[in-house]
Parts: structure tokens; sequence; C-alpha cells
């Protein structure tokens, strides 16, 4: 799990930090490996997120100079951010206007090692779940359908239908290719056409104007997109 702790008080970065070592001597074996970036500011994880960083898990204070906590989540959301948003706050009345952003939780502060912890198992246990999650959908031939997201190789987008592809079946059922976009992305998917999603597990390689999976299809790649992919490709590849 990648983590970000952005907070403009160094003192709660690094109690953050300990927190989270704590955390992983105590639950090592059932966390797995973790990584932890720490931000001084919204700008630098911005920055960070421009150049292809994406986190599982971002704890973000909300009283912050410059750019506070809700216009970090904005920008966040509006890039796409999936990342699961865990706001720290000194004052409980902030938390009535953070909804929109989508947060996971709330650790006001002081922020006790026990609380913590508990609001972070919870939230390592749903990013899990996440992870290993199924996808379901409704087929006229087949009915509901429900299948292991990490068995899907790529969605195609035709007229108001999606077409699903696996490595042995291909489902077709209505949707708009934005709302399964916005379903996926947290996935590992990316939409290299607006007609086509991909899994970025069984992308081969990039070309410049397609795109190989590991079943030898070949997909178009839209010229505009050809940066955002192949950064955020790359970004996938570190990170797995």
């Amino acid at each position: 799990m990648d983590i970000a702790i952005c907070d403009d008080e160094k003192v709660y970065l690094d109690l953050l930090s300990s927190y989270i070592k704590n955390c992983m001597a105590v639950h090592g074996d059932s966390l797995g490996e973790i990584m932890v970036d720490t931000y001084s500011s919204g700008k630098l994880l911005l920055d960070e997120f421009h150049q292809g960083k994406r986190y599982d898990l971002i704890f973000l204070d909300i009283r912050m100079k410059d750019l506070n906590g809700y216009d970090t989540a904005k920008h966040l959301r509006d890039m796409g951010s999936n990342s699961m948003i865990i706001f720290i706050t000194s004052m409980a009345d902030y938390i009535f206007s953070s909804f929109e952003y989508k947060p996971f939780w709330f650790l006001i502060k002081p922020i006790s090692e026990e609380k913590f912890t508990h609001v972070f198992l919870k939230a390592f246990s749903e990013i899990k779940s996440i992870k290993k999650g199924n996808y379901s959908f409704y087929t006229r031939e087949c009915g509901l359908v429900n299948i292991e997201i990490n068995k899907i190789l790529y969605l195609e987008s035709s007229l108001r239908k999606i077409v699903l592809y696996t490595f042995n079946s291909q489902f077709i059922y209505y949707a708009s290719m934005a709302d399964e976009e916005a379903k996926l992305s947290r996935y590992d998917f990316i939409r290299i056409h607006k007609g086509y999603l991909v899994n970025m597990l069984y992308i081969q390689r990039i070309n410049k104007s397609n795109v190989v999976l590991k079943n030898g299809a070949v997909l178009p790649l839209s010229e505009h997109r050809f940066k955002e992919v192949f950064d955020q490709f790359t970004s996938y590849l570190a990170r797995c």
C-alpha cells in the first residue's frame, strides 16, 4: 500500500509516520509492504500527482497555509484521483463541509495512537477489499454477472453498449464508458481512447498509436492521451 501524509506541521508528519511504523511492527504479517511519503504542503503533493505518483491512502490536514486540505482534495478529485482520504483537523466544525470530497474518515487533533491505529486498520481493510473486489453488471443474456476485476482485460464502448473482455469470454451490457471509468479507475484501469478502458495489469507495451496487451490484442491509443497513458503506466510498473 502507498500512503501519503500531508500536513504543514512537521510534528504531525513525524507523529503519524511513527504511528504507522509501530502499527507495521505489530501487524506486519497481515499488512504486507507499506510505503509512506510525507508532504509539508498540498502543492507538493499535487506536484507529485502530476508526475504520475498515486496513493491508496492520503492523510490530509485541512488547515494548511497557501493551499488548504479542501482545495488539495478538490484538485485531486478533479484530476481523477480515487485515493482514500482521511482528513486531519483541529476543529470538528470543519467536518460538515467536507463530504463533497468523499472522505473515508476524520482524525481530530490531538491524535492518539489508539485512535489512529483503529482508523488506519479500518482503512487498510477497506482498501484490501477494494483491490480484491469483484465487478457486477447486468446483461440480457446472462442476467447479473459477477466477475473478478483482475480477470478483466479491457472494456470497449459501442454506441450505448459496453463490451467487456476477459481472456476467455466477452459480455455486452448497457452503460456509459464515463461511468465505467469512474468505477474502475481505482483498480488501475486507464482510458487509452474514447472507446477503450484497459486494465494496466495486462498491458505488454505502449506504442505511439496503439497499446498491445498480453493476449496479443492491439488497441488504438489516442494521440492526445499518449503522455498521460505512458506516465501512468510507468508509475504503475514502479508501484508493482
